[in-house]
């Protein structure tokens, strides 16, 4: 690797923490602001400070470490000793301004991700057609647009509609050849006959294959025919084949034994398989008014995603647990994300400025839960202070906080440990 491509990689994973922690802590800093709670600093950074300057009451500082930021507010434990800015204290604010002071980063997280989601829904993205595919042994050019398949249109609003439309076009077919018109990079409108490929997902960490996407060029000694892909495949039962990984031709095997393949797309810890074309489809964009819907769709629908997911991994032995192939991701894990979405472009539907969206919605769902330290547990004791009509010790709150902190260092080391192991 590059020296250049290392530094673009570092670049990335900085940027990336920079604009989801610094976008949570602006939303502390400005609340706090509008709700009269003094602001001591506003922090981008950690470690020794290279650069400040007061504006007001407010040190602005820029730090060695570039790995987020933080704000610091007189009086945010209550403790005697902390620094003391009278009537303009934290715990001096009345509990709805508190309450949205807290819940700002939160809140700042999820519309930071919301915008995001938006910028990528409006930017164009051009489709790719996979080397040796079927498109590409057809005369289909990378960068080419598919506008119909076997006389019906495909709708290019949205990455969803192109691949619902793409993935209806070779469902009807069932192998058989299509009849694709496209529109080339120099403008020219085409047709040609394509034959899909057969592509089987598998992903299961045993048996003769890597988890991945491969080509089915062959099915127990026979070339593949058409019809149902899991009849294709055996109807459920063993079948032998060859073929080789999707993009890689030359990564040839033979007389692989596999089982229990069912029709139907990627699955976690499942063998699947359809009818491909061999593109990542692109799209025009969207227009603001449904960039911005679809967008903020997004969160609430991620949200429950997340809620399944933790809830299948508790209950469901063989994903393997939070540390298993499906499970949490770590900091190491996070880099290495960070790095294949930047590789992806800026604006890509699965590039840098996406996975930005995606870190911030994390963050914010991170800190909505009700663990001291983080804003969802100081929220917790600030309902706690309502019911009673009387702040908790402020003692008992600080050493809450330390423990709620130690817990997520040391859940963030045993999850690190999973992601180094999934390296290895």
């Amino acid at each position: 690797m590059s020296a250049r491509q290392v530094l673009i990689d570092v670049g990335a994973v900085v940027i990336t923490l920079l604009a989801v922690v610094l976008v949570h802590e602006f939303g502390h800093f400005s609340v706090a602001k509008l709700s009269g709670i003094q602001v001591d600093e506003f922090a981008v950074g950690f470690g020794p400070k290279l650069f400040s300057r007061k504006r007001g009451d407010t040190l602005y500082s820029l730090r060695a470490v570039p790995a987020g930021g933080f704000v610091r507010m007189p009086g945010m434990l209550g403790l005697a000793g902390e620094a003391d800015a009278g009537d303009r204290n934290f715990y001096r604010a009345t509990k709805p301004r508190r309450f949205a002071t807290l819940a700002a980063g939160i809140v700042f997280n999820f519309v930071f991700a919301g915008l995001c989601f938006t910028a990528v829904n409006m930017a164009p993205t051009p489709s790719h057609v996979l080397p040796g595919g079927p498109l590409a042994s057809a005369g289909v050019g990378d960068g080419s647009t598919i506008l119909a398949v076997d006389g019906v249109p495909i709708h290019r609003d949205t990455p969803q509609n192109v691949t619902r439309d793409l993935h209806a076009a070779t469902s009807r077919a069932q192998g058989r050849p299509l009849h694709i018109t496209f529109q080339a990079s120099d403008g020219s409108v085409r047709t040609t006959a394509v034959r899909p490929d057969l592509v089987l997902f598998y992903d299961t960490q045993s048996g003769p294959l890597q988890p991945g996407a491969y080509v089915v060029s062959g099915v127990n000694g026979h070339t593949v025919g058409s019809g149902d892909p899991a009849a294709v495949l055996g109807g459920g039962g063993k079948v032998m084949i060859s073929g080789y990984p999707e993009g890689a031709p030359s990564q040839r095997f033979h007389d692989v034994v596999i089982a229990n393949a069912a029709t139907g797309y990627a699955v976690a810890n499942g063998i699947t398989a359809n009818w491909l074309l061999g593109l990542q489809a692109g799209f025009d964009g969207q227009p603001f008014p449904t960039a911005i819907s679809n967008g903020f769709q997004t969160i609430p629908a991620f949200i429950r995603g997340e809620a399944v997911g933790i809830y299948q991994l508790i209950t469901v032995p063989s994903l393997g647990g939070v540390t298993g192939p499906n499970g949490f991701t770590g900091p190491v894990g996070i880099a290495q994300e960070t790095v294949s979405a930047a590789q992806g472009g800026i604006l890509g539907q699965q590039g840098l400025v996406w996975w930005i969206g995606f870190v911030s919605m994390s963050l914010g769902l991170i800190n909505v839960l009700p663990i001291p330290f983080l804003d969802g547990g100081k929220l917790l004791f600030l309902g706690i202070e309502t019911v009673r009509r009387r702040r908790m010790d402020p003692r008992f709150e600080a050493v809450a906080s330390a423990i709620g902190l130690a817990v997520i260092v040391l859940f963030a080391v045993y999850v690190t440990i999973g992601d180094v192991g999934r390296l290895i």
